[in-house]
């Protein structure tokens, strides 16, 4: 009788760890010293191999996932894809990338596309998880389930069952929050995001949540909406310091992303407006560009490769084990100072604008 292969969450059983650690471990990505031991003994010991592209009667599209993603030209994104492209190369799985057209209405268009892809199951991150309303999302994702295993990285979707993957967005704003305010800002703006999307509704109620809780002066004029590009940083920053008194206006920024933060930095410069000396700034995800800035950009790191691998883990885990897993892995964020918040300056004064 022949032996069933060794699968990847045999591994994990083994190993006494979750079929994402595994999966990180095996594709090299970031795992603890213990884990990582514990991992390759396991793998060494009952002899895993990765799997070949297809099996006997198998054909390799019958075989492959799918990654849905948002805009591949955003940084944030492709690091993500990088993880995900990582994780199934090394268990032999083909990965369709599929992006879909933004702005089309109508759930079951999108997931009708979505199950076109013949895929045998899915990552959905942004827009398939994250616009319209709460039900269009939850029936769309509903159906894409009951054909197919999925992983969504993103704010978690009730009523659905799936692994969920999260970032702690509410934490990533209160720590640069927290960290401006040891360096002794009190008016603090927030800058970017769209209301269609549910992360960025996300961070803007914990800035202002966070602020009340301070009881920091909080001025609904300096928390601008704006597209998640350069483009709408300038726009922010510009309608944000020549439509404020000089002595009302925010010495610190906080931007929704590293791209809004890129253009916030651009139009500063153009009014001649110092960063930091003026006004401390604050991006959002660790974008490759950031330490190349003038001044580097104090940024927070939400892990969006970790985030790829593990969800690929995931979706093999619950592919191998013949069942669809239910339960939301939120994630930690690292805030990474530089120097365009001013901590190297010190605590400033307690003056209130430029």
């Amino acid at each position: 009788m022949e032996q069933r292969p060794v699968t990847i969450n045999d591994v994990a059983r083994a190993a006494e760890v979750s079929v994402a650690t595994v999966s990180r471990v095996l594709s090299g990505g970031s795992a603890s010293a213990a884990a990582r031991e514990r991992v390759v003994a396991a793998a060494r010991e009952m002899g895993y191999r990765r799997q070949v592209p297809e099996r006997k009667g198998e054909s390799a599209p019958a075989r492959a996932l799918a990654l849905v993603i948002s805009d591949l030209t955003n940084p944030y994104y492709s690091m993500l894809c990088a993880g995900a492209e990582q994780a199934a190369r090394e268990a032999g799985r083909p990965l369709i990338v599929y992006q879909p057209e933004v702005g089309r209405r109508g759930e079951d268009t999108m997931a009708d596309a979505i199950l076109e892809l013949n895929a045998c199951g899915a990552v959905l991150v942004g827009v398939p998880v994250e616009t319209g309303t709460a039900e269009e999302i939850r029936r769309r994702l509903l159906k894409i389930s009951q054909r197919m295993p999925i992983v969504t990285i993103g704010p978690r979707v009730e009523g659905v069952s799936c692994v969920n993957i999260t970032s702690d967005l509410s934490v990533s704003v209160r720590k640069s929050i927290a960290h401006l305010v040891a360096l002794g800002h009190r008016r603090i703006a927030f800058v970017g995001g769209m209301g269609g999307m549910r992360s960025s509704s996300a961070r803007r109620r914990a800035y202002f949540e966070e602020m009340e809780r301070l009881g920091l002066p909080i001025d609904r004029q300096v928390s601008t909406e704006s597209a998640h590009t350069p483009q709408g940083g300038e726009l922010c920053a510009n309608r944000l310091f020549s439509e404020t008194q000089p002595g009302q206006r925010p010495t610190a920024v906080i931007a929704i992303n590293d791209l809004v933060a890129l253009g916030a930095l651009r139009q500063l410069q153009r009014m001649g407006i110092r960063v930091p000396e003026d006004v401390a700034l604050i991006g959002c995800d660790n974008q490759f560009f950031t330490p190349y800035l003038n001044p580097p950009l104090t940024t927070v790191d939400l892990h969006p490769f970790d985030h790829g691998v593990s969800a690929i883990g995931e979706l093999i885990g619950a592919l191998d084990g013949g069942s669809q897993a239910s339960y939301s892995q939120i994630r930690e964020c690292s805030l990474i100072v530089r120097e365009s918040c001013g901590a190297l300056l010190g605590v400033r004064s307690m003056r209130e604008g430029v």
